[in-house]
């Protein structure tokens, strides 16, 4: 049977001493700036910030903890060992990659082709099941955090879709992952530690293929190390909280094909090629037919004939208090119709600090009473565009340094 809780006791207590590692708190500050920046971004467009960056990145580092737990559960029980995943190959391709697209900065990505380079040129020596094992537990604990998130880091922006502007969410997470993670080592027999853990006999799935040296023994070790995930997504049909949710069910079916694929690759070797494939090209298709379907959807955020689409609400407001959500239609304040953005600027001067809101949402009226604060006049909405107001583009182009070559490049030429 497998010591799950004394596992899980290892895998704890080892992760906090992650805290005491500076390299923990540069990527919590790496965070905490991704997040300052989206704040910057909303009160650019809207004057307003949906959420507090330094919240953010608290709830940040918590969800990454948990994640971490999961992923190096997952991990261990797996039996995938750092002595060999190759990382100081695959760091090198994920960071080339990243230079044509920042979304290339994925070890999906950049272990797949390590993979794929080893089956076909025999370089660098890896171990495929191991490196794609690791892909798909970090993807398996990545939909883990995307669907815990709702509408956690969810923020509203205005898009051109054709010739109309049409309201959306950028939905971007980062989380900082404490991660224990098996190293083994060869040690004499009568200098193995006491007091071990001892595994059952099926363990490790992922064998470690070598024989240890005349007179000693593998021995397993968790070593803690620090580790970062990113989610990037866009949300123009459906709400934030649902696309997170089918974001995170496709991720994980496709994290589950590949991790089954890699386990079976440790006993039939012919499977190692189609599964290092797997890695990069099914996220990659994955990822297109997941914006391809969002993007021809019918647009959630745009107003109708009746009432004003909520885009969002601010924290704290008169509208998020009484539970008004994204895609929800305003109909009317203290009796008053809501039909434009001046008449909801007029209800709102002439109604009493008490008042009555009224709204749709999916066919069904809803209303309830709420007040203004004291001194304050004003309800919390970002409404949906009405065609006039700047608008962001979708970013395709290449990341930075790439980008500066073509220029330089294209100066040359002239």
């Amino acid at each position: 049977m497998f010591p799950f809780f004394e596992i899980a006791y290892l895998i704890i207590s080892s992760s906090f001493s992650i805290f005491f590692e500076p390299m923990f708190w540069l990527v919590l500050l790496l965070v905490g700036f991704q997040y300052r920046q989206q704040q910057r971004s909303q009160e650019r467009m809207f004057g307003v910030a949906v959420f507090d960056w330094k919240k953010q990145m608290v709830r940040a580092a918590w969800l990454g903890l948990m994640g971490g737990w999961l992923g190096s559960l997952l991990l261990t029980l797996t039996g995938v060992s750092v002595n060999h995943l190759g990382l100081s190959y695959v760091w090198p391709v994920a960071i080339a990659l990243m230079l044509i697209h920042a979304r290339f900065l994925c070890f999906a990505y950049a272990g797949g082709l390590v993979a794929i380079s080893y089956l076909l040129f025999g370089w660098p020596v890896i171990s495929v099941p191991h490196i794609l094992s690791l892909v798909a537990i970090l993807h398996i604990t990545e939909s883990f955090l995307i669907a815990i998130s709702g509408r956690f880091s969810a923020s509203p922006i205005i898009l051109r879709q054709g010739n109309r502007l049409v309201g959306a969410f950028t939905l971007q997470n980062f989380w900082p992952l404490p991660l224990v993670i098996l190293l083994v080592v060869g040690l004499p027999a009568d200098k193995v530690p006491e007091g071990m853990v001892h595994m059952p006999d099926w363990w490790p799935p992922l064998a470690f293929g070598m024989e240890p040296p005349e007179g000693k023994q593998w021995v397993h070790m968790l070593i803690p190390i620090v580790a970062a995930l990113g989610y990037s997504d866009i949300a123009v049909s459906t709400r934030p909280e649902q696309k997170r949710m089918q974001s995170a069910l496709y991720l994980f079916l496709y994290s589950l094909a590949l991790l089954t694929l890699a386990l079976l690759c440790g006993r039939y070797s012919w499977l190692q090629l189609p599964a290092a494939i797997l890695s990069p090209v099914g996220h990659d298709l994955l990822i297109w037919w997941q914006n391809r379907r969002e993007m021809r959807g019918e647009p959630l955020f745009v107003h109708g004939e009746d009432g004003l689409t909520v885009l969002d609400t601010v924290p704290g407001s008169p509208a998020r208090v009484v539970g008004v959500r994204p895609g929800d239609v305003l109909l009317s304040l203290y009796g008053m119709p809501l039909t434009s953005a001046d008449e909801l600027v007029e209800a709102i001067s002439y109604a009493p600090r008490n008042f009555v809101l009224c709204w749709r949402r999916e066919g069904k009226d809803m209303q309830a009473q709420t007040s203004f604060g004291d001194g304050e006049r004003w309800l919390g909405v970002i409404l949906a565009p009405r065609g006039n107001e700047e608008y962001v583009e979708l970013e395709t182009e290449s990341f930075g340094l790439v980008r500066r070559i073509k220029s330089w490049i294209n100066r040359w030429r002239r």
